[in-house]
């Protein structure tokens, strides 16, 4: 069952097109993912899901009450002086749910914050007030959860854990859209949207991606980056990418013995060979190929 339906949304604040004509279905039991670099549209994406922003182009359809879609934007919403026991009385009161203690119990439970119970909200670490986020949106039994960027900011060790509690609420059938600018998480998602200045460059999961896009990766290592890099460069690769003494590069499809052979050969390069695509790859091919080039 189709949960939410958008087709050509758009978004403009003043000359400022922020959501460029997005099309989006959304299906009962899904897990996708809006993936993309901070401006690309993914938190007015959001707002006009959920009813926060009113859309100047385009259709949005609902295919189910508003109480049963759970927003838990960016930063963290909830009261910071009211205690994590408190938050989560008010949250049900806010909804009018009866008899909440036992749900708010197991809730705090499932994500080790009933010891914290007595402790202000605003005193507790990144991680832990994403879980209270999470738990007060769970409060209201959703069939869908909407998670804006849920583990910005958040330390490695919290955002494992984190995704740990979303598959168990994935599993329990709720849907999830999400968002993040991390492509290592983004592959959590089974089907993805690739964003940029408000349009999607490009939809589907990770498998589909890898397999269609074309050319050889290359991973690289040297210490000496920025004189390898160079090096690289010189040889035109489709894409080209460098974190720390990781080089990433794309290059036409060709043979590759002689291709790992001519850059393990070049000055400051220590180790080069294939490598599967991951999503940085496929968005670097999907920004160039709509025009906004490799940065």
């Amino acid at each position: 069952m189709t949960l939410i339906e958008a087709r050509s949304l758009a978004c403009r604040f003043g000359p400022k097109e922020a959501v460029k004509g997005l099309d989006l279905s959304l299906a009962e039991g899904e897990l996708v993912g809006l993936v993309g670099p901070d401006g690309a549209g993914k938190t007015t994406t959001f707002r006009m899901l959920v009813g926060l922003q009113t859309p100047t182009g385009g259709t949005l359809t609902r295919h189910l009450d508003r109480d049963k879609v759970s927003y838990v934007p960016q930063t963290f919403s909830l009261a910071p002086e009211l205690t994590v026991a408190e938050n989560m009385r008010l949250q049900a009161q806010l909804f009018e749910l009866r008899d909440p203690a036992s749900r708010i119990e197991r809730l705090l439970e499932s994500v080790d914050l009933a010891a914290f119970r007595d402790r202000p909200s605003g005193a507790l670490s990144g991680g832990m007030k994403q879980k209270l986020s999470l738990c007060a949106a769970l409060l209201t039994e959703p069939r869908l959860l909407l998670l804006d960027e849920p583990t910005t900011g958040v330390d490695p060790v919290s955002r494992r854990e984190f995704w740990e509690l979303l598959h168990t609420v994935h599993d329990e059938g709720v849907a999830i859209l999400f968002s993040s600018p991390y492509m290592d998480e983004a592959e959590y998602a089974h089907r993805m949207l690739l964003m940029h200045e408000g349009r999607v460059l490009q939809e589907g999961d990770l498998a589909t991606f890898r397999r269609d896009l074309p050319g050889l990766v290359v991973r690289l290592v040297s210490a000496r980056r920025r004189e390898a890099q160079k090096a690289v460069a010189a040889l035109d690769p489709l894409d080209l990418f460098a974190e720390g003494e990781i080089i990433r590069a794309r290059f036409p499809a060709q043979d590759p013995a002689p291709l790992l052979a001519r850059l393990a050969a070049l000055p400051g390069v220590e180790q080069a060979h294939l490598s599967e695509p991951n999503l940085e790859d496929v968005f670097l091919h999907a920004l160039a190929g709509a025009g906004g080039g490799h940065g």
